[in-house]
C-alpha cells in the first residue's frame, strides 16, 4: 500500500507514524508544478491525499493505480468527480474537521458586517475618530437564514440561537425551491454555508436578491461561486444589501480591481475561515481514520455523488 501526500499540509508526528504503519507513506515539501509532476508523484500510489492541487479530467484519467483520493477539505470541487467515478476511483472528503472554526468566523463576519467594523477600523487607523458615524444593527431577535445545513451550518445556527437569541431557519440539499424562496424573503441575515455543485452554483443571483428583505446582511463562508457576484454588486449599490461579509470569492485570488473592494460596507477575508490550530489537528487525525478505514475495507466519508451510486 503506497500512500502519497500530493502537496504540503501539516500531518502531526503521531499521525505520520500511524500512516507509515498503514503503508509506504510519501510526502513532498512543495506543491507539484504541473500535470507531469502530479502524475509522477502518484505513480504506483494506492491512496492520494490532496490538499489544494487541482485534479481536472486529464489528470484523473491518467492515474493508473490510484484507488482512493482523499480531498483534505470539506469541499471537493477541484477534482473531477465524474472521471474518478468512471475509473472506479473513490473520493473521500473531510467533513466537520473545520466546522467550529468556520462557524466562529461566520459569526465574526456577521458581527463585522452588521456593525460596519471594516469602515470603522480603517478610518480610525487613518486618524478619524467619530463615535456616531458607524451605526449598526443588533442581532438579537433577528431572523438568520442558513443556506447549507451540514456540520458548519448547524454550528452557525447553534451559536446564533444560543449566543444572540436569533431565530434560525435553514435550507439544505433536500429543501424545495419554495423553501429557499421563503428563507430569502423572511431572513434579516443570510449565511451561505453550502458546497459548490451544479445545483448551488450561482443560486444567489439577481432573482434571489430581489426576493430578499431590504437591508439584508449577507455572509458567505461556503464557496464564492454560490453567489453571482455581479448580482451582489448590483444589490449593494441599490441598498438592498445592507452589508456583506465574504470569506470566499468566485475567483481566488481576486483581481486587484474587483469592484467588491470598493464598498465600505463589505468586509472580505482571504478564504481563512478554516485556518486555526485546532482545524489542522482535526484534519490530520481525520485523514488517518479515512486511510485506516479504507485499508480495512470499510471506506468512510465517501462523497455523496459516489455513495449513492
Amino acid at each position: 500500500m503506497k500512500i502519497v501526500l500530493l502537496d504540503p499540509m501539516k500531518i502531526f508526528p503521531e499521525h505520520q507514524q500511524e500512516l507509515s504503519q498503514l503503508g509506504d507513506f510519501v510526502t513532498y515539501d512543495k506543491a507539484p508544478a504541473n500535470k507531469e509532476e502530479i502524475l509522477e508523484r502518484v505513480k504506483d500510489a494506492d491512496v492520494v491525499i490532496n490538499f489544494w492541487v487541482e485534479l481536472p479530467t486529464d489528470v484523473v484519467k491518467e492515474m493508473s493505480s490510484v484507488k482512493l483520493i482523499i480531498m483534505a477539505a470539506s469541499g471537493y470541487d477541484w477534482v473531477d468527480v465524474d472521471m474518478a467515478t468512471e475509473k472506479g476511483v473513490l473520493i473521500a472528503h473531510c467533513p466537520g474537521h473545520n466546522a467550529e472554526s468556520v462557524a466562529e468566523h461566520t459569526i465574526g463576519l456577521i458581527l463585522s458586517a452588521s456593525r460596519h467594523l471594516r469602515k470603522a477600523v480603517n478610518e480610525t487607523y487613518r486618524g478619524e475618530w467619530n463615535s456616531i458615524a458607524y451605526q449598526g444593527v443588533e442581532l438579537k431577535d433577528k431572523i438568520l437564514g442558513i443556506v447549507g445545513y451540514g456540520h458548519i451550518g448547524k454550528r452557525v445556527g447553534e451559536i446564533a440561537e444560543n449566543g444572540f437569541n436569533m431565530n434560525v431557519q435553514h435550507v439544505d440539499s433536500g429543501s424545495t425551491s419554495e423553501d429557499l424562496d421563503n428563507l430569502l424573503q423572511t431572513s434579516d441575515v443570510i449565511s451561505i454555508n453550502a458546497p459548490l455543485n451544479e445545483k448551488t452554483k450561482g443560486m444567489i443571483n439577481e432573482d434571489a436578491f430581489e426576493k430578499m428583505k431590504q437591508d439584508v446582511v449577507l455572509v458567505n463562508t461556503g464557496r464564492g461561486a454560490v453567489i453571482d457576484e455581479s448580482a451582489l454588486i448590483k444589490a449593494i449599490k441599490s441598498g438592498k444589501v445592507y452589508a456583506a461579509g465574504l470569506d470566499t470569492l468566485s475567483q481566488e485570488p481576486p483581481e486587484k480591481d474587483n469592484p467588491l473592494f470598493g464598498f465600505d460596507n463589505v468586509i472580505i477575508t482571504p478564504h481563512t475561515a478554516w485556518n486555526t490550530k485546532e482545524t489542522d489537528y482535526n484534519l490530520s487525525e481525520q485523514i488517518v481514520k479515512i486511510v485506516k478505514a479504507f485499508v480495512e475495507g470499510s471506506p468512510v466519508h465517501i462523497i455523496t455523488e459516489q455513495s449513492i451510486k
